[in-house]
C-alpha cells in the first residue's frame, strides 16, 4: 500500500469515528443524491460507465440576506458581480449544458432560483464536489435548498429563449408523505390531473409560454454507513415540482392562484390532507451559456504584491480532480510545513481550502468564520494614524529622521498619545510615513484637531516636503504582554488600501472576503514553524470622520513580514497557486478584487525602530 493510500485510509477512519461521535449528539442530516446515492459516495469520474444515463437538472433556492439585490447588473453592485463570477465558474465544469436563474418577486427580494442542466450524473456529481455557490455564502442566510431531478435523455426544459428579463416563473411544488417514494402508478395518476389543470390556463394567447414538471430526487443520509432508520428518514417524501414561464406583459398572479386552489381541492379529494403545496414566483434575470475558460496568458513578470496579483486576474475554470482536491491540498500543506520545519524552504505554502457545493443543502450550511470576532480583542483597540510624506533631495533618510523628531516632540504632548514610529517606503526611499498610536478611538478624536494643526503647519513651513501630506488611519489590537506595542516587534509592515463602495452589505461582504484572504497566511499554529507573514490583529475601516464625503469606504489591511525576500517569494507562490486552482485560491482573491471596486494600493514599509 502506498503512502497516499495509507493516508486516505487513515483519513476515512478518522471521518467515520467523527460521524459515530456525531450520531450520539446530532439529528441525522441529509444531502443531495441521485437514485438514493449521496453525491459524495461516488467520486465524479469513478464508475462513469455504470452511471445511469440521462440529464440531471439541479434546482437550487438560495435565500438572500436583507439588502442584497441581484437584479441590478451595474458595475457598482458587488453582489451581482460576485454572483456572475460564480456562474462563470460553474459553466466551466465539464458537462454543464445551461444555467438559468431568477430572482423572487418579493419586495424586497429574499430568494434566488437557479436551474443548471448537466449532461449526466457524473457531471452533476462533479458540480457537487466543486466550489459551486460557496463564494456567495456571505450573501446568504443559513440554508440553501440543493435538490435535483432526473430528466429524459431527450429532455431539455428551458424557462425562456430570447425573452430574458421579460419572463415570470411560477414554481409550484407538491410534497407527498410516503415511506417508499410513492409508486409509479401513483405518480402517473397525479401527473395526469396536473396536466389537465395546466391545460385550462394554457388556452389562448395569455397562457404560460413554457411549462414543464419534474419529480425531485430524494436526499440521502450524510453518514457513510447509514442505519436503516436513517436511510428511511431520508426518503420519507416525494416531491413534484412544476415550472410555469409567463410573458411578463401577460402575467396575472390570479390565474396561478386559481390553478393552485383547484389543485388543492383535487389533492384533498384524492389524497386527503397529507400532501402539502407551496408556490413562489420569480423573474427570470439571465441565462449563462458554457464558454471557453482557457487560462489567460501569464504576465511577463511574476506579481510581487497583492494589488499586482488582483490586477493580473484568475482563470475561472474548474480543477481537474475535484473529488480529491481537499485531500491533496492537506497533503501539500503538511509537506510544506514539514519542509519549513526542516529548513529546506523558508516558510510553508499559503493555505488553500474550500467548501464543496454538496455541503450546501437544506439545514446543513457550514458556518464560515468572520474575519474578526464580533467582540473584538480582549484588551480593546488602539487607533493608528499614518501620515505620508514625499521628501525632496537625496538625503531623505536624514531628513526623514529630523522630521520625525520634530513631529514626535509636538505630537507626544497631546492627550491620549502612546507612541510614534518612523517608516521608510521600501520601494520608494523618498517616501516616508510617521505612524502615531493613540490610546483609543475616543482619545484620537479628542486630539485630532490639534494633531492636524501640527501637521498642517509643518507642511506649510517645511522645504523638504515635495507634495501635500496624505492621511490614513486604522485600528490595532492592544498588546498587554511584555514587549508593549505590537509595532515594537515589527521590522517590515505592509499597508494595503482597499477602496470599497459604501453600504452596509458591501462592508460585510468585504470583511468576509478579507477574512478568507487572511486565513491563507496562517498555514500552521505549531510553535517553531517559520512564517513569511502574519495578518496581525490590526487594520480595518477608516474612521467615519475621515471619509470626507467620498462614495468609497477605505479598508486598510495590515501584514507584517519577515523580510522583503520572504514577501516577494510568498506573493509569487500565491499567484502561482491562484492560477492553478480557482477553488482553493483564485475565488478568494477574486472576491477581494470584485468588492474593492474603487481600486487597491499598497505600501511596503520598513519601520525605523
Amino acid at each position: 500500500m502506498s503512502n497516499q493510500e495509507e493516508l486516505q485510509r487513515q483519513l476515512r477512519e478518522i471521518q467515520l469515528q467523527r460521524q459515530l461521535e456525531m450520531r450520539r449528539h446530532a439529528i441525522p442530516r441529509f444531502g443531495p443524491a441521485v437514485d438514493g446515492v449521496l453525491w459524495s459516495r461516488v467520486p465524479p469520474e469513478e464508475d462513469a460507465d455504470k452511471t445511469p444515463q440521462g440529464r440531471i437538472l439541479s434546482i437550487l433556492e438560495l435565500p438572500l440576506k436583507p439588502g442584497v439585490d441581484m437584479h441590478n447588473d451595474s458595475g457598482s453592485n458587488p453582489s451581482r458581480k460576485l454572483w456572475d463570477a460564480a456562474l462563470r465558474y460553474i459553466s466551466s465544469i465539464p458537462g454543464c449544458c445551461a444555467v438559468e436563474w431568477a430572482q423572487g418577486l418579493e419586495d424586497p427580494p429574499v430568494t434566488l432560483l437557479c436551474m443548471i442542466q448537466w449532461d449526466s450524473t457524473v457531471a452533476w456529481r462533479r458540480f457537487q464536489h466543486s466550489l459551486g455557490f460557496t463564494p456567495l455564502i456571505a450573501l446568504l442566510h443559513s440554508d440553501v435548498s440543493n435538490r435535483c431531478a432526473k430528466l429524459d435523455v431527450s429532455g431539455t426544459p428551458r424557462l425562456a429563449d430570447a425573452e430574458v428579463g421579460t419572463t415570470i416563473v411560477d414554481v409550484v411544488s407538491v410534497t407527498f408523505p410516503t415511506g417508499d417514494g410513492w409508486s409509479p402508478d401513483g405518480r402517473l395518476a397525479f401527473e395526469e390531473s396536473w396536466n389537465a389543470l395546466v391545460a385550462l390556463v394554457t388556452n389562448g394567447p395569455d397562457g404560460p409560454r413554457h411549462s414543464f414538471a419534474v419529480w425531485l430526487e430524494s436526499n440521502a443520509s450524510t453518514f457513510f454507513d447509514p442505519t436503516p432508520a436513517e436511510s428511511a428518514a431520508s426518503t420519507k417524501t416525494a416531491t413534484f415540482t412544476a415550472f410555469l414561464a409567463w410573458d411578463r406583459t401577460h402575467y396575472g398572479s390570479h390565474r396561478v392562484d386559481s390553478l393552485c386552489d383547484s389543485l388543492r381541492a383535487s389533492l384533498l379529494a384524492s389524497y386527503g390532507d397529507g400532501p402539502s403545496l407551496s408556490r413562489r414566483a420569480a423573474q427570470l434575470i439571465s441565462q449563462v451559456q458554457p464558454e471557453d475558460h482557457d487560462p489567460r496568458r501569464q504576465p511577463a513578470a511574476p506579481p510581487n504584491s497583492l494589488p499586482d496579483i488582483l490586477e493580473a486576474g484568475f482563470p475561472r475554470r474548474c480543477s481537474a480532480d475535484l473529488a480529491n482536491l481537499r485531500e491533496h491540498t492537506a497533503q501539500e500543506l503538511a509537506r510544506s510545513i514539514s519542509d519549513a520545519r526542516a529548513r529546506t524552504r523558508l516558510f510553508p505554502a499559503p493555505q488553500g481550502f474550500f467548501i464543496s457545493q454538496g455541503e450546501l443543502y437544506d439545514g446543513n450550511m457550514p458556518v464560515i468564520p468572520e474575519w474578526r470576532s464580533m467582540r473584538g480583542p480582549v484588551h480593546g483597540y488602539h487607533l493608528v494614524d499614518v501620515v505620508w510624506m514625499q521628501l525632496k533631495g537625496r538625503d531623505s533618510a536624514i531628513q526623514g529622521r529630523r522630521i520625525y523628531n520634530q513631529l514626535d516632540n509636538e505630537i507626544s504632548a497631546l492627550p491620549g498619545f502612546v507612541k510614534t514610529f518612523l517608516a521608510h517606503d521600501v520601494e520608494n526611499k523618498a517616501k516616508v510615513a510617521v505612524l502615531t498610536v493613540w490610546e483609543d478611538q475616543d482619545a484620537r478624536a479628542t486630539a485630532l484637531p490639534e494633531y492636524r494643526r501640527i501637521l498642517d503647519e509643518f507642511a506649510g513651513s517645511s522645504v523638504h516636503v515635495a507634495a501635500p501630506l496624505t492621511h490614513q488611519a486604522f485600528p490595532m489590537a492592544r498588546d498587554p504582554g511584555p514587549g508593549g506595542l505590537r509595532l515594537n516587534q515589527v521590522n517590515y509592515l505592509e499597508l494595503t488600501s482597499f477602496h470599497v463602495p459604501t453600504g452596509a452589505v458591501e462592508r460585510k461582504l468585504f470583511e468576509h472576503a478579507y477574512g478568507a484572504f487572511a486565513r491563507m497566511t496562517e498555514p500552521s499554529v505549531v510553535a517553531g514553524i517559520p512564517k513569511a507573514c502574519i495578518v496581525s490583529d490590526a487594520g480595518g475601516w477608516q474612521p467615519a470622520e475621515e471619509a470626507g464625503g467620498s462614495d468609497l469606504q477605505l479598508f486598510t489591511g495590515v501584514l507584517t513580514w519577515v523580510s522583503p525576500a520572504a514577501r516577494h517569494e510568498w506573493y509569487e507562490e500565491l499567484f502561482r497557486l491562484s492560477r492553478g486552482s480557482y477553488e482553493l485560491f483564485g475565488h478568494r482573491l477574486d472576491a477581494l478584487k470584485i468588492l474593492a471596486a474603487g481600486g487597491v494600493t499598497t505600501r511596503f514599509l520598513e519601520l525605523q525602530i
